[in-house]
């Protein structure tokens, strides 16, 4: 089995053996002082400096997304969210759920965000903009600078889902005003799913600690925020993947360093490009993530050609849902892959059209 999908990812060996090694009781000084460790060093590759302002809990993605609505904002907010795709919706729908007063910018696919599309918002008394820095769902990378310089002249909080963005793309948090930023284990860190991060700003921590608490009891970040400071959360963490990370931070720092090691993603992402531009491949117009690149399919079933994969290599790429599935799938370029491994499932996709355009023609 290979894994080209967007999370979870092929993990590392060293990472994947992890586990095998078992784990020690988690709460005790030694278990706070890996995660304090460890979290300092998550805070260095994202580039903040909050004091206690980085936080961990059992969750996926989506979870931490919501407790973000839940303990950061208030029905006297008003928020603008870039709606790009699927996972852009999904903070229109949190904002529904908890009845957040909302504006989108919705993009067409293939549409890429401008700065032109900001300009009816500015001076409207936005508080927030919340955005999927990387719309993983059509793969589109947005501009943060973009989105950094509406929201500062706007006096806005800045709120980033980067769950697909860390450590595929370069992002610094405070060079570009982010107060929240949001990500989990399975993506850019390799790692098993199961735990998600939030990342304040000194400005939003100070926010959430004023603000009454969040109708989530699990979800409160008052009780998470006041727990890390040892190393620890209320509720039960993911104590596994707590280790992962560690063997994942080292495997960075043993690579060069974060500029090193997004290199390399680079240099796969670009390859895959490269190729499948060679082959005749479609790729879309708007900037990409360096995490995936999105094939366009006119003449065959994307979505075919992922079953086919599936079935007959056990080779695994992403899939797109609604109006997309039969156009669209995207592959990944995070996790252990290689050059080699690219050039095998460019054979194995020329496999599955043939084969696919084969069994058309017999029906």
């Amino acid at each position: 089995m290979k894994l080209f999908t967007i999370g979870p990812v092929e993990m590392y060996p060293s990472t994947r053996a992890v586990r095998i090694k078992g784990v020690q009781h988690f709460r005790t000084t030694e278990y706070g002082n890996l995660v304090k460790s460890s979290l300092k060093r998550l805070q260095n590759l994202l580039g903040t400096t909050t004091e206690d302002g980085l936080i961990y809990m059992a969750s996926s993605g989506t979870g931490a997304m919501d407790a973000v609505i839940d303990n950061c904002l208030t029905k006297d907010d008003n928020v603008l969210i870039i709606n790009g795709g699927a996972f852009g919706h999904r903070f229109c729908e949190l904002c529904d759920w908890y009845k957040i007063k909302y504006s989108s910018i919705d993009l067409a696919w293939n549409e890429t965000l401008t700065a032109e599309h900001l300009h009816p918002y500015n001076n409207q008394k936005y508080t927030a903009l919340i955005v999927n820095l990387h719309e993983t769902g059509t793969g589109q990378l947005y501009d943060i600078k973009i989105l950094s310089e509406f929201c500062h002249s706007n006096n806005m909080y800045l709120i980033v889902d980067a769950i697909s963005t860390f450590l595929a793309d370069d992002y610094e948090m405070d060079k570009y005003g982010i107060d929240i930023t949001i990500f989990s284990s399975q993506k850019g860190l390799c790692l098993s799913p199961g735990m998600s991060f939030v990342a304040f700003s000194e400005r939003m921590k100070k926010r959430i600690l004023e603000l009454p608490n969040p109708q989530s009891y699990y979800f409160n970040f008052k009780n998470y925020i006041g727990n890390i400071d040892r190393g620890q959360t209320p509720f039960t963490p993911p104590v596994c993947v707590m280790y992962e990370l560690e063997d994942m931070l080292n495997m960075i720092d043993e690579a060069g360093g974060k500029e090193q090691w997004l290199a390399k993603i680079d240099e796969k992402a670009k390859y895959f490009r490269a190729k499948a531009k060679s082959l005749g491949f479609k790729l879309p117009e708007f900037p990409q993530s360096n995490l995936l690149t999105s094939l366009y399919f006119e003449e065959v079933s994307a979505y075919d050609v992922f079953v086919y994969l599936k079935d007959n290599f056990q080779i695994y790429i992403n899939p797109c849902g609604g109006e997309l599935a039969t156009k669209l799938f995207r592959v990944s370029h995070i996790g252990n892959t290689s050059v080699s491994d690219i050039d095998d499932l460019f054979d194995k996709i020329q496999i599955a059209i043939k084969e696919i355009k084969r069994g058309k023609k017999n029906d």
